[in-house]
């Protein structure tokens, strides 16, 4: 018998227990905990924010008292994480529940090595499949066997929806005479009106390098379809980089820089960076994902808006990037795999969903229309998730499209938003390494 049926046999874990943190149980009053030596159970997360580890240290402080064990959680950059997850899974020194990159970003290399576990046992149990939208949960399933991305069986789940898009200074717009955008058209001119008032267009940082995906992934967004970046992420048909939509998109992007629509000195200013220096005042958009509309509201306050990058034609429909937050996935190092899985729905509560709405962030799901207050940077943010998920308009993070992409696709937006490679030698680089990944 393991310790987790023990406690559940002894009472420990009482059926009614009260809700604490984030709605998981807690030890019933008079039980004694049944415990003979504390385990600690550790979660890695890309969580780097006060608002995100707030929630986390909560919900996992409640479950670890609920089953007496001893809680630890650690926060890393993507890319760290990335690095140092599969080594550390390998020499048995990974978590119990880790943040795993969708697709073949990491996900899909790591469930083919064994190195985490296939969730469709705790799904069937837990009721994930049929509590999500299919279209959302796509992105976080793989085939039995690991060859097939976005059909199959869970491999993660993740707690968060995510979208992105332009926050924006509401007085800054008021300053200049400014409205928000309705087509493409309209939004490069009101770039150009920005900086023609001296005002930094566009907030974006790129040292990290990840910025870059999603200021390529906006602007392609306006010229693709569904079949095309479905087939390209899940490998489906006969796409790949060749499409002219890339060569349009990198063509497009390199006409940004030239014309001063991004915050000057982007290249040496972290993502992370250029938000905070938007929050002061600077600029009059921000590049952002969903993720940060905790913070925009919270530092911008009645001044923050959102948007939607619009569209090239209004019969057109734009493919945001975006999608669910990087999922949880069980290790192969969860002492109990089980315990593990219960973690992951209690993440997935209606106790977590509130505080991650109250936060200004964007859980799984559609957002139900008592919680959007109009006028708000929130109430922009759910509409505008509202609309695109029930339009199917959610892209995909390009990144994803084959193993170990990130590096050379960042590197190739590095050299061509700095003036080193022509578009079509950017298209070149991204399609010999997704054409290599297959063999």
């Amino acid at each position: 018998m393991d310790r987790r049926d023990l406690l559940k046999r002894t009472g420990a874990i009482g059926a009614g227990a009260a809700l604490a943190g984030g709605g998981v149980p807690i030890v019933g009053a008079g039980v004694a905990a049944v415990v003979a030596q504390t385990e600690e159970f550790d979660v890695w997360t890309t969580y780097t924010d006060e608002i995100h580890n707030t929630i986390m240290e909560d919900v996992g402080g409640a479950f670890a008292e609920a089953n007496g064990l001893e809680f630890s959680t650690r926060g890393w950059a993507l890319e760290e994480l990335s690095d140092t997850l599969p080594r550390s899974v390998d020499s048995d020194q990974g978590p119990d529940v880790s943040m795993v990159n969708n697709g073949e970003a990491l996900q899909g290399p790591m469930f083919r090595a064994g190195q985490i576990l296939s969730l469709a046992e705790y799904d069937a149990e837990y009721g994930w499949s049929e509590r999500f939208a299919p279209s959302l949960l796509a992105r976080t399933m793989y085939s039995a066997d690991g060859t097939t991305f976005g059909e199959g069986e869970l491999v993660g789940v993740p707690i968060e929806s995510e979208i992105v898009g332009f926050y924006y200074n509401k007085q800054i717009f008021a300053d200049n005479g400014l409205e928000i955008p309705t087509t493409y058209d309209e939004f490069t001119t009101l770039l150009g009106a920005l900086r023609a008032a001296d005002v930094e267009p566009l907030v974006v940082g790129n040292l990290d390098k990840w910025h870059a995906i999603h200021l390529f992934g906006e602007i392609h967004a306006v010229n693709t379809t569904r079949e095309f970046l479905d087939g390209l992420i899940y490998r489906r048909g006969d796409v790949d980089f060749t499409d002219p939509s890339i060569l349009d998109a990198a063509t497009r992007m390199t006409e940004w820089v030239e014309a001063g629509y991004l915050l000057d000195g982007f290249e040496g200013l972290s993502a992370d960076d250029a938000q905070a220096l938007f929050l002061t005042g600077v600029g009059g958009i921000l590049l952002q994902g969903s993720w940060a509309g905790g913070a925009v509201r919270d530092g911008l306050g009645e001044n923050a808006g959102f948007f939607l990058m619009p569209p090239m034609k209004a019969d057109v429909p734009v493919l945001h990037v975006g999608g669910v937050g990087i999922p949880y996935g069980i290790t192969a190092n969860a002492a109990d795999p089980d315990l593990a899985a219960e973690f992951i729905d209690s993440l997935v509560s209606e106790e977590v969903f509130a505080r991650i709405v109250d936060s200004g962030n964007l859980p799984l799901g559609e957002i139900s229309p008592d919680l959007i207050e109009e006028g708000t940077v929130s109430g922009d943010l759910y509409g505008a998730w509202n609309s695109a998920l029930e339009a199917d308009a959610i892209g995909h993070y390009m990144d994803w499209a084959a193993p170990g992409f990130f590096d050379p696709f960042t590197a190739a937006l590095q050299e061509i938003l700095a003036g080193q490679i022509t578009p079509e030698e950017f298209q070149t680089k991204l399609q010999d390494y997704y054409a290599a990944s297959f063999s």
